[in-house]
């Protein structure tokens, strides 16, 4: 199907038709990729690279239209590749975490919740402080320990692109509405006012960042002598 065309090029494509939701499209086009790679007995690092992106986007792909269990296979496959391309020009830390998210989410949508924590767990241990992948596992799994235990490491909510988060610097972050939801209590009582508070004007939009800035303006303008 790709022939002589670039690989990388196709790669754009397939993830552009992923999100403008053309799933049928975009999982016939990336099996085939995927299917055309995988006949290469000998693959250099490059077109390595290639088939860990069309794995990649294929299981995604085959998760959003109910394909579960074919999902998987493809899942199996793409840690498999990653990790060989990875022993030879270096691991990705956050992309492999990435994938664990996403296999997270298809053994859980298979029922297999087992394997759902687990991929979860691989998550979080590649990227300590992913709070999103946390609260994943609390919504799916139904384990919110690990939740619970780094929502204190988030700080304040966050208001961000329309939408209120959490998050623990340089880690993706949480919805803090639905952190509010599993934790309950006083936590949700707490987010709920934060947001209130941020959408009246009273709380900065990101107070962490906000106390950073005012940390920088001296209390003192020592650059201002009177004339008198």
């Amino acid at each position: 199907m790709f022939g002589a065309a670039d690989p990388e090029q196709a790669i754009i494509q397939l993830e552009a038709y992923h999100q403008e939701g053309r799933g049928e499209r975009a999982e016939v086009m990336a099996s085939a990729l995927v299917d055309q790679l995988m006949a290469q007995k000998s693959r250099d690092d490059a077109t390595q690279g290639i088939l860990v992106k069309g794995l990649r986007i294929l299981s995604a792909v085959l998760n959003s239209r109910a394909k579960y269990k074919r999902a998987r296979v493809m899942i199996a496959l793409l840690h498999k590749h990653r990790n060989k391309h990875g022993k030879a020009v270096g691991h990705d830390l956050a992309a492999a975490a990435s994938d664990y998210h996403l296999a997270g989410f298809v053994h859980a949508n298979a029922g297999k919740k087992g394997a759902a924590k687990k991929a979860f767990a691989k998550c979080e241990k590649l990227q300590p402080g992913h709070l999103a992948a946390a609260l994943d596992t609390a919504e799916q799994c139904g384990h919110s320990k690990r939740l619970a235990k780094l929502y204190p490491l988030a700080g304040p909510v966050i208001s961000r692109n329309g939408a209120y988060i959490l998050e623990i610097e340089g880690r993706p972050a949480a919805d803090a509405k639905r952190v509010g939801v599993v934790l309950g209590g006083n936590i949700q009582v707490d987010i709920e006012r934060q947001i209130a508070a941020i959408s009246s004007g009273e709380q900065a939009a990101n107070a962490r960042l906000q106390a950073a800035v005012d940390s920088l303006v001296p209390t003192h303008d020592y650059h201002t002598y009177s004339t008198n």
